[in-house]
């Protein structure tokens, strides 16, 4: 094999290795966010009793429904991964599966919102601040201003 033929193969797969690496890395966001939960579980521990008791029917409810979605989400992953580390890259299955995931975590997120509504109908304007305090979301990342 002649060394430039090498070389275009080695930098080749260093491409699509690094290609490979920033999908999964930015998939990672969408994925789990620690963040989002511990928040989540810190202002539920700041309620009255009562009103506790409903935030966790209503976080739970929402959890428990958008399980299978989540399920479904993490089995697109690996899908996506397949395709990103298969010997040849089949453009549609990789879109096709992109288009999945983000339906997927459209869902999520609307029933997300659904229960953050139905939270807020039933409490006072300190709790609805209180609320989107601990709900904020996070600074974007440096390379995303």
């Amino acid at each position: 094999m002649s060394r430039s033929l090498k070389a275009f193969i080695t930098l080749s797969v260093l491409l699509n290795l690094l290609l490979a690496g920033l999908v999964i890395g930015h998939l990672g966001r969408y994925f789990a966010d620690p963040h989002m939960r511990r928040s989540v579980e810190e202002m539920a521990m700041t309620l009255p009793a009562d009103k506790r008791q409903h935030f966790e029917e209503v976080m739970g409810k929402a959890e428990q429904d958008t399980g299978e979605w989540r399920q479904q989400l993490s089995d697109v992953r690996k899908k996506v991964i397949a395709t990103m580390k298969a010997d040849s890259f089949d453009k549609k299955a990789y879109l096709d599966e992109m288009q999945q995931a983000q339906q997927l975590r459209a869902k999520i997120k609307q029933r997300t919102i659904d229960a953050i509504a139905e939270l807020a109908e039933k409490s006072t304007p300190e709790e609805r601040a209180q609320l989107i305090e601990m709900l904020h979301f996070p600074p974007p990342p440096p390379h995303e201003e």
